[in-house]
């Protein structure tokens, strides 16, 4: 008798282990952020391209296979962030942020290179994204196709609106009781940000953060 509970004592007990492992850690909430992030431009040159349709990048835009830009025309860009990402709880989440940026002196390239003094800026963003976890305490972000909006509020190009397409998928990890997350870019993926003036301008950027969790309120709890 006494062997039979031990075993099923053991047996309800391996039946939960395999359930917790299944079911993985959960998201839920909403999450003040911070990061940092720097991007390559790669916006082809004129001449010899010519000027193209509002929207679409030049056509000696991009990068070639080997992540060198197509034309040898670069220039960079970084900046920090903040804000606050929402997850939903059923795999689906909104963000929104501000972003502080530089672009520091040009090296020096060939004729025809991008010529513009270095600038500073802000802007405001927002999007939507879908999101996994996994059993093992990591998950990904998805940003939802056409929803990365955002304004420039400052520098150059202050009044101009914006969005980012093909904006890249972020890997984290989850820390105990899902209080602390982080989120960065695993791989270098061309995007390409697309001001309300129609220029268009392939890049490929690096991201970090870091998102605390905030206190629960009555819609982060189940009802």
């Amino acid at each position: 008798m006494r062997h039979a509970l031990t075993w099923s004592v053991s047996a309800i007990a391996l039946t939960w282990a395999a359930t917790a492992a299944a079911d993985g850690p959960k998201l839920k909430g909403e999450y003040a952020f911070t990061g940092t992030a720097a991007c390559l431009f790669a916006p082809g040159s004129s001449p010899p391209a010519p000027t193209p349709a509002p929207g679409t990048a030049r056509t000696n835009s991009g990068f070639n296979a080997d992540l060198t830009p197509v034309d040898g025309r670069t220039y960079s860009e970084s900046f920090s962030t903040e804000g606050i990402q929402t997850f939903k709880g059923d795999g689906t989440g909104t963000a929104k942020g501000t972003t502080v940026g530089i672009v520091p002196p040009l090296t020096p390239q060939p004729p025809g290179a991008p010529a513009f003094p270095p600038d500073a800026s802000s802007s405001t963003f927002s999007l939507s994204f879908t999101y996994t976890v996994f059993p093992d305490g990591t998950f990904t972000t998805h940003t939802v196709p056409g929803s990365f909006t955002g304004t420039e509020l400052t520098g150059p190009r202050a009044g101009q609106t914006f969005t980012i397409v093909n904006h890249p998928s972020l890997t984290g990890l989850i820390g105990n009781d899902a209080k602390m997350l982080t989120l960065a870019s695993v791989e270098p993926i061309v995007e390409t940000i697309i001001h309300s003036i129609g220029e268009a301008r392939p890049r490929i950027c690096h991201r970090s953060r870091v998102l605390i969790k905030m206190n629960d309120s009555d819609r982060d709890r189940d009802r």
